[in-house]
């Protein structure tokens, strides 16, 4: 699965060279986060097992925790889904869309 994070190293100095000064200081903010999201730049925390007897230590790089970053909020997102899935009613949905002329529009 392709990561957000290479998608922005490998686009991010074109992009800035084209949009850079239009672009606001959190949203500069948030492609750095996400870029950096669970890389070898980022900092490492220490795993260990939990089993007894078992002495093995992982580094483990940390997540951004970034509010846009999709790796970092995937978990919460599915939560949020499977609440919103629980308070649907026992229908059968679906979606209509139709443009209103202009007249009506105000």
């Amino acid at each position: 699965m392709i990561r957000l994070a290479s998608v922005i190293e490998t686009f991010e100095a074109d992009f800035l060279a084209r949009y850079g000064g239009r672009i606001r200081r959190e949203h500069l903010q948030a492609l750095s986060a996400i870029k950096q999201c669970r890389t070898q730049a980022s900092p490492k925390m220490l795993s260990r097992c939990t089993d007894t007897g078992c002495a093995h230590q992982k580094l483990v790089p940390h997540s951004c925790g970034h509010r846009h970053c999709p790796h970092c909020q995937h978990h919460e997102s599915q939560q949020w889904l499977e609440r919103q899935l629980k308070r649907q009613l026992p229908a059968e949905y679906f979606l209509l869309t139709f443009t209103v002329p202009a007249q009506f529009r105000h």
